[in-house]
């Protein structure tokens, strides 16, 4: 221990410079500073940078695309959806709109109820109206089996006409939520 303090408490000693130091602290620095670069390297450089930026470039254009159909397939998955939604909750009153029309050709003409129910349908039909609702023609058109069902043959002079229509079809904009139910003339 003793040795460690008088270690610690001698100073350092200071060469004196010499020329000789001197010139060895020059060539050093003169080997630590860097090289000009020549023109080959530069070139290289510069070809590695504009790869890198055309491949940074070339993935920033994939991004963007794959994002723009990102937001066109969510913008169609949710109109389909929507639309779905509507077919269904329309779909779901379908046998109210058939309780009502059963009523109202049960009802006496000039009975008050039967004007209830008609005008009450009548609200119905034209609010479903709004979201592309209507009913699918069947009596007397040809025979359509993309928009009818046929339940029923019988002969006719006309072959594939509808006779008589014992269900309503009902579509919403293109889709068909339900068929029509029918009688179909055949030779």
């Amino acid at each position: 221990m003793k040795k460690d303090k008088e270690n610690k408490t001698q100073p350092e000693q200071v060469q004196p410079e010499t020329e000789e130091t001197v010139e060895q602290q020059e060539t050093v620095t003169e080997e630590e500073q860097p090289k000009e670069a020549t023109i080959d390297e530069w070139r290289e450089a510069l070809e590695t940078a504009v790869k890198q930026r055309d491949d940074y470039l070339d993935s920033l254009r994939r991004t963007q695309a794959d994002f723009q159909n990102f937001k066109r397939r969510n913008q169609t998955s949710r109109a389909d959806g929507y639309n779905d939604g509507v077919c269904e909750s329309i779909e779901a009153m379908l046998p109210v709109i058939d309780n009502l029309e059963r009523a109202l050709a049960a009802a006496q003409p000039e009975d008050p109820l039967a004007n209830g129910v008609q005008m009450t349908l009548k609200q119905l039909f034209d609010n479903l109206k709004k979201f592309g609702f209507e009913e699918v023609p069947a009596l007397g058109e040809d025979f359509d089996p993309e928009k009818h069902n046929a339940v029923m043959r019988e002969q006719s002079d006309e072959p594939g006409k509808v006779l008589e229509v014992f269900q309503k079809g009902y579509r919403v904009k293109d889709k068909i939520i339900r068929y029509a139910m029918v009688k179909v003339s055949v030779e």
